[in-house]
C-alpha cells in the first residue's frame, strides 16, 4: 500500500513506479500494463 492518501510520505515517484514496474515486466509474464501513469503525468 504504498499509495496510502493516509501517508503521503510513502507516495512514490512517477521514476520509483516506472522501475517498479519494469521490475514486474523483467521478473513475471506481464503482456501489458494499462495506462500507469497519470493522465496529466507528461514526465
Amino acid at each position: 500500500d504504498f499509495k496510502s492518501p493516509d501517508d503521503p510520505s510513502r507516495y512514490i515517484s512517477p521514476d520509483q513506479l516506472a522501475d517498479l514496474y519494469k521490475g514486474f515486466v523483467k521478473n513475471y509474464p506481464v503482456v501489458s500494463i494499462e495506462d500507469p501513469f497519470d493522465q496529466d503525468d507528461w514526465g
